[in-house]
């Protein structure tokens, strides 16, 4: 297509032998007209540049903090140190999540939110504050942790938003809490704390964004005249929405007030020097052409950059979902989507720096686009992962590339004279037979992808309908437990606990089991988890509570133990609930021991010790379970109020004459009677760990070796056992 000046070159060149009136006439109108056209044209240009511009600066500054936020809430250590508990002296002192992000990346807000929705961590413009999260941003802050929240277990995907403080706009990122795939970190069960970045765009900081990026005057706007204007770019939802203003570059105007004053000067001596006249329009028309041609061109590389990786250079989500989609509406498109995620790369940003990190990217983006045919596409949507789009070939074929690019990413990688070596682990679907739309097919390939991660990754999986069906049985499940604690479905066996010097027993542990209608025994780890998610754990801890006391009675002479959920322990009506079921069933406080681990103690130290506290003080025997797995064990047992702990299994499982754990043992059993607190020696199975654990001075064993656990009405029987035994003995 010919351009206006090319048009207007050519007809006022074909008229120039006109008369002079006719010549001067024509001239002065098509001049006018063509500035006034190419005018508008640059204003328009320039103003849409603009935008692509604002739009692409606020989407790389939103990106790079969700990039910052998976890396640190995605690190074990700050999970064990800010979700596991909450360690100020590791994260600010010691600078792990502290002023560095401020002084280095301008996050002037710093939370980490618990699974009960208040702020235990807080950093304001790189100072320790004391604040709530919700008191300092307005927004839904809510809905973005919950959304931070809802991610896969032990998985970390940051949630952007828009939030504000003091009237200014926040950028906001939020992600889970996960290990990071260290398995040195314990994973803790229920849902996670979430880390909050939010870095403040006062005037000063929009200014200065817009600046490195052309854009001059870059604020919120003034008033809703101002918000009326354009350009404009809206940012945000809901009640924290920004408009966005600023002061585009105008090159048509100022061009059109350049030309006017010549164009007068041209009309007044056009007669004398006709020929001068041509020829000076003639350089304007061209000059102008040149102007428009550069400009055209920067807003097709704005537009480029607006659809593609600035790090890869390959297309993003953007362009990936606008192909996806244009591909389903055609009838009888068929195509298969591989989710890719690099196995171990955040070792490599922690190891050599994220530099040496974007080279990895830019390696493995080259093998990917080498590894698939000239029409297919590749896009990286974020961090370090990808997504193919690839052309429809059968399942043998997608197994085939599956495995082509497992063993091309496989092989080690050189930057900067340093070798790399990362995996791949790929979910696939296909369409349109997994999903009819892009996101839907997005969606599946994920679910596919955690599917291969979860089972250690370096894999492909394929999505399977059994995928979606694993969430509907979950809600399966939840409905079948409400049903089953009001048909009484659940019930308790007993595990007894002997004194280690006589072998008589002292105590039984309740155990719960569920007696499902249709799927027979279910045990514990199948259904506590979902009871604790779904807030079930309060009922059933009432019955469970309430059913050991009330058959206890029947036993005199012994104890009995019940385990504590986190969940139950943290309810606002835990020592209420305990004292009524001592009520309710006749059984003395002396007599019931509950049995804590040390995530009971984590989130709320405080307020843990004044719940022991409060029990202790009704006679209420209190047990550490699980000793020697946690981090602060020790401080615990010199805070709060226990009367027992009880040796984690795992050190009893490698128990033998000489070793390391014996030598852990032992050491325990020094601590508890330097501290005046009975030991108890869980999981014993051989005589050869009964005879150790005597020997050594334990006070109490359990385990299969002794006892499994039993029905209530056979208690009586095994205390007549072991008192018959010791007697003889």
């Amino acid at each position: 297509m010919s351009h206006p000046q090319s048009r207007f070159a050519a007809t006022f060149g074909r008229r120039i032998m006109i008369p002079l009136v006719g010549v001067l006439i024509v001239a002065l109108a098509l001049v006018f007209a063509l500035l006034c056209s190419i005018s508008n044209q640059l204003d328009a240009e320039s103003e849409a540049r603009s935008v692509a511009f604002t739009q692409l600066a606020w989407s790389e500054r939103t990106d790079a903090q969700s990039k910052l936020l998976s890396d640190y809430a995605g690190w074990g250590d700050a999970y064990a140190n800010l979700h596991t508990r909450v360690n100020l002296e590791w994260a600010y002192t010691q600078g792990n999540l502290g002023r560095s992000l401020f002084e280095r990346f301008d996050f002037g807000y710093i939370f980490v939110i618990a699974p009960d929705g208040s702020t235990v961590y807080a950093v304001i413009d790189g100072v320790l504050a004391n604040v709530q999260a919700g008191d300092v941003m307005q927004g839904d802050l809510r809905g973005l942790v919950d959304k931070a929240a809802a991610a896969p277990a032990n998985e970390t995907l940051a949630i952007s938003g828009v939030l504000s403080a003091g009237g200014d706009p926040v950028i906001v990122s939020a992600g889970a809490f996960s290990t990071g795939g260290d398995g040195s970190i314990p994973q803790q069960d229920g849902p996670p704390s979430v880390l909050i970045l939010g870095e403040r765009m006062s005037p000063a900081a929009l200014d200065k964004l817009g600046r490195g990026t052309f854009v001059n005057g870059l604020r919120v706007a003034r008033n809703g005249d101002d918000a009326k204007a354009a350009p404009s770019l809206r940012i945000g939802e809901g009640a924290s929405a920004f408009t966005l203003r600023w002061d585009p570059e105008r090159p048509g105007t100022r061009l059109l007030e350049t030309f006017l004053p010549w164009l007068v000067v041209t009309v007044a001596g056009v007669i004398a020097l006709l020929a001068l006249a041509v020829r000076s329009a003639m350089k304007a028309a061209a000059l102008a052409q040149s102007g428009a041609a550069k400009l055209a061109e920067a807003y097709r590389d704005a537009e480029h950059q607006a659809l593609h990786d600035p790090t890869t250079g390959l297309p993003n989500r953007s362009m990936l979902t606008k192909q996806m989609t244009e591909a389903l509406s055609r009838k009888g498109s068929r195509f298969a989507v591989l989710h890719l995620d690099l196995d171990r790369f955040k070792s490599v940003n922690d190891g050599f720096g994220y530099s040496v990190g974007d080279l990895v990217l830019n390696e493995v983006a080259k093998r990917l686009c080498k590894a698939v045919r000239g029409g297919d596409l590749v896009a990286r949507v974020g961090g370090d992962k990808f997504v193919m789009m690839v052309r429809r070939i059968d399942g043998a074929d997608v197994e085939a590339l599956c495995r082509r690019l497992l063993e091309a990413i496989r092989q080690p990688i050189e930057v900067e004279s340093h070798v790399v070596h990362v995996g791949l682990s790929i979910g696939v679907t296909l369409a349109p037979e997994d999903a009819a739309d892009a996101e839907g097919l997005l969606r599946r390939s994920g679910i596919a992808l955690h599917q291969t991660k979860s089972n250690g990754g370096g894999a492909y999986r394929f999505f399977a309908s059994e995928m979606n069906d694993q969430i509907l049985k979950r809600r399966g499940l939840e409905a079948d437990m409400r049903r089953g604690l009001d048909a009484d479905e659940f019930f308790l066996l007993y595990q007894p606990r002997y004194d280690a010097r006589s072998m008589r027993i002292r105590s039984v542990e309740a155990l719960v089991r569920w007696r499902h209608p249709e799927r027979g025994l279910v045990g514990p780890a199948e259904f506590i988890p979902l009871a604790e998610e779904t807030g079930l754990i309060a009922a059933l801890g009432v019955h469970v509570l309430r059913l050991a006391c009330r058959q206890a009675i029947e036993w005199p002479g012994i104890g009995v133990s019940v385990n504590v959920s986190p969940v139950q322990f943290r309810g606002s009506d835990f020592v209420a609930t305990v004292s009524e079921a001592l009520s309710v069933t006749g059984l003395a406080p002396a007599r019931l021991e509950l049995e804590l681990t040390e995530g009971v103690l984590l989130e709320d130290t405080e307020r843990a010790g004044l719940i022991l506290n409060s029990l202790k003080a009704r006679g209420i025997q209190l047990s550490m379970d699980d000793f020697g797995t946690g981090y602060s064990s020790l401080g615990y047992l010199k805070r709060f109020p226990f009367d027992a702990i009880k040796i984690d299994r795992s050190f009893i499982a490698d128990l033998h004459a000489v070793g390391e754990s014996r030598a852990i043992v032992q050491a325990i059993l020094g601590l508890g009677r330097a501290l005046g607190i009975s030991v108890t020696a869980e999981g014993v199975e051989t005589a050869e760990q009964l005879t150790l654990l005597r020997l050594d001075g334990c006070d109490e064993v359990q385990g299969f070796h002794m006892a499994h656990p039993s029905k209530a009405e056979d208690i009586p029987r095994l205390c007549a056992m072991a008192e018959a035994a010791s007697r003889s003995s």
